[in-house]
């Protein structure tokens, strides 16, 4: 029905079932929000609410595909009128509920507390509070819907292109059921940072930088013979990933050792180094909680670690991304791994491009990454007042399915994408895929890399050298290539962000003030070799 809706307040014509909400409906739609955000209020629910559920009941059986109402001697169908209100009304009724964090919530008192406030607070704040890193936020903000077939999560940005429910709402957003895709929406229990306290200033570290050809093992089932691979596995194997960079104690010392100097030298840089990443398959997770601890001593002001890695929180093997934030309260940290949705598949293509042919045999026509897929998870994190982040892992970038549909319906300031990829350069696919992502819902992406296979396919001398190990994308239209910097030694990029004030609008002319993240500048981190 959102198809049949007018955003003008001013539309007459209800023919071809067309209508709108003039602007005394607006007015009532907006008084009933805040009614229903009234902690004193005598019934839960306001009584336009409970009227507008009698037209909805009352047409009960309904046809409800648009087809049949499509003719232009047909009048709208109240109920479409009615069910656009109720999205519009709770959409309203939830304004600040999510962006201000729980903290508000958490000091109030239980009788000035509204029904949803009550609800949130036994859901996020108390299990929180008692269960620690170990709470999962619930799937779904809905107190009856059947998580299974529908989910309800809290929004941040509502897209300036299309004509869908996304559209519709400031505060919510409708998402698949949890069997398809399991999202996790973080609200802190304390005050995050405000985006005007300093810019976001992010030191990326581009591991590994060396790659060879022999951490692409085969993995191959020898008790599987040749005659039996070639019927019932035709053209396909799987390999293995060694990190041989941070394969003995050693390695893993010297890794942690520069990582921190760098960091000690992004410091030279700026105010405030807020966060730090590293790509797809950089760490472990034993290696990650490690380098947390030493980032966070030598600077207690970073906000969040992200990273690519090979195994999760409970050292299960796979491609994982690791995600960790601290909030103002450094004693306060959220932990949270999920893992990858799609394996790479390396084509005969790339093992050319990458000079991979002596350890993947091109004779073999497609070989796939050898890493449990499993439940599929998304989580949003906050990590500023009023600011989300995603992170995406490689393929979850150019595979829309499943859950580029939850990226544009949720619509976080920040998107993230750790890669294992060739250079991030404005005429390959990752520039493709965020800048899809950064027109709708309108979110900053940057994509990121480790120099490893740059490096190799740079050497083979295929394709004019590149060095670009990062690309940022925002809805400005502003597309940045960003350079590894040149050295021997570790080496690293601090990039700087900072946030803009704009207006979100939806088709129903509710705009509220959001934040856009915009790049700002970036300088190389190099340690002498």
């Amino acid at each position: 029905m959102i198809p049949f809706f007018e955003p003008s307040p001013y539309w007459k014509d209800r023919s071809s079932s067309r209508f709108a909400f003039g602007v005394g409906e607006r007015k009532k739609l907006r008084a009933a929000a805040k009614e229903w955000q009234n902690p004193d209020l005598e019934s839960d629910v306001p009584d336009f609410v409970y009227d507008l559920w009698d037209v909805l009941i009352h047409a009960w059986d309904d046809v409800i595909t648009p087809g049949a109402y499509s003719s232009s001697e047909i009048d709208t169908p109240e109920w479409w009128r009615a069910a656009v209100k109720l999205v519009v009304i709770s959409d309203l009724a939830c304004d600040g509920l999510f962006n201000r964090g729980l903290e508000k919530t958490r000091r109030r008192q239980d009788r000035n507390k509204t029904l949803m406030e009550a609800w949130l607070d036994g859901q996020f704040v108390k299990p929180r509070i008692s269960e620690g890193e170990d709470f999962r936020p619930p799937a779904s903000v809905t107190m009856m819907a059947d998580t299974s077939i529908v989910c309800v999560q809290p929004k941040v940005r509502v897209a300036a292109v299309g004509a869908t429910l996304s559209n519709m709402s400031r505060n919510l957003c409708l998402l698949p059921g949890r069997g398809e895709v399991r999202c996790y929406w973080e609200s802190p229990v304390q005050a995050m940072p405000n985006e005007n306290s300093a810019t976001l200033d992010i030191l990326l570290i581009p591991e590994p930088r060396e790659l060879k050809a022999n951490d692409f093992v085969p993995h191959v089932d020898e008790n599987v013979s040749e005659k039996s691979r070639h019927e019932n596995k035709h053209a396909w194997e799987y390999f293995d990933l060694e990190q041989r960079w941070i394969s003995d104690c050693v390695k893993r010392a010297h890794f942690l050792k520069n990582c921190v100097a760098l960091l000690k030298k992004a410091k030279l840089e700026s105010r405030s180094v807020n966060a730090v990443i590293l790509p797809e398959y950089a760490l472990d997770y034993d290696l990650f909680d490690r380098l947390c601890r030493l980032l966070k001593e030598e600077e207690p002001r970073i906000e969040f670690v992200v990273s690519g890695a090979s195994d999760n929180c409970y050292t299960e093997s796979g491609n994982h991304v690791l995600t960790r934030i601290w909030y103002q309260d450094s004693a306060q940290v959220l932990t949270q791994s999920r893992p990858k949705h799609h394996r790479w598949r390396v084509d005969r293509s790339q093992i050319g491009t990458y000079a991979l042919g002596a350890s993947l045999n091109p004779k073999i026509e497609n070989w796939w990454e050898n890493t449990p897929l499993g439940r599929r998870e998304l989580h949003f994190q906050r990590f500023r007042k009023s600011s989300v982040l995603s992170v995406l892992i490689c393929e979850e970038l150019a595979r829309s399915d499943p859950c580029h549909h939850i990226l544009r319906a949720v619509a976080p300031n920040l998107i993230i994408a750790l890669l294992l990829d060739g250079p991030q350069l404005k005429s390959r696919w990752p520039a493709q895929y965020a800048s899809n992502l950064a027109d709708d819902p309108g979110s900053g992406v940057l994509t990121f890399t480790s120099f490893g296979l740059i490096d190799r396919s740079n050497k083979q001398g295929h394709y004019p050298e590149a060095s670009a190990i990062a690309l940022w994308k925002d809805d400005s239209g502003k597309m940045v290539e960003i350079a590894m910097p040149k050295g021997q030694g570790m080496r690293g990029v601090l990039l700087s962000l900072w946030s803009e004030h704009t207006q979100d609008q939806t088709l129903c002319g509710e705009s509220r003030p959001v934040r856009a993240w915009r790049y700002s500048g970036h300088f190389p981190i190099v340690l002498e070799s």
